[in-house]
């Protein structure tokens, strides 16, 4: 068995991408996305406008900080917190466009970029990597677990 180093043209995103991911508009309510994030148990969404072009990525991390009790909270607070509280700081936004909460800074990969792009920036913490063409349409994603699907466990 041979050692190798190096990639070979079949190491690009494109051959490891998931088509057509799972997106929300950018003019959709924020109710929308985190309808679909809850009914598809998705850590992130991709958001794209009616043309078909990246947005941004919207992720439970920006919900979860909506969620949390504004400062300073007393250690006593957090004890008479009921689960109404917690649905009272989200509720106010959810008829909010998705395109405001979204992070339009997410890196994003071109589908003809080494694979080795993509498994860097996973790496260094992002959930998932939008795979958009030189249009700015998006065309696919990347997580690590798009990548490992290709073994059979």
């Amino acid at each position: 068995m041979g050692h190798y180093s190096g990639e070979t043209d079949d190491m690009k995103c494109k051959h490891y991408m998931m088509p057509s991911p799972t997106c929300v508009l950018d003019t959709a309510p924020l109710s929308e996305a985190v309808a679909t994030m809850v009914r598809k148990h998705m850590q992130d969404l991709l958001v794209i406008n009616k043309e078909g072009e990246y947005v941004g990525t919207i992720t439970s991390f920006v919900l979860t900080k909506m969620l949390l009790p504004p400062p300073p909270q007393l250690p006593d607070d957090a004890e008479r917190e009921t689960a109404e509280d917690v649905d009272n700081r989200l509720i106010p936004h959810l008829h909010r466009r998705v395109d405001e909460f979204a992070d339009c800074h997410h890196p994003v990969v071109d589908p003809e970029a080494p694979l080795s792009d993509a498994l860097r920036l996973l790496a260094e913490g992002y959930l998932r990597l939008p795979v958009v063409g030189a249009d700015r349409k998006l065309v696919g994603a990347l997580s690590s677990l798009t990548i490992l699907r290709r073994f059979r466990f």
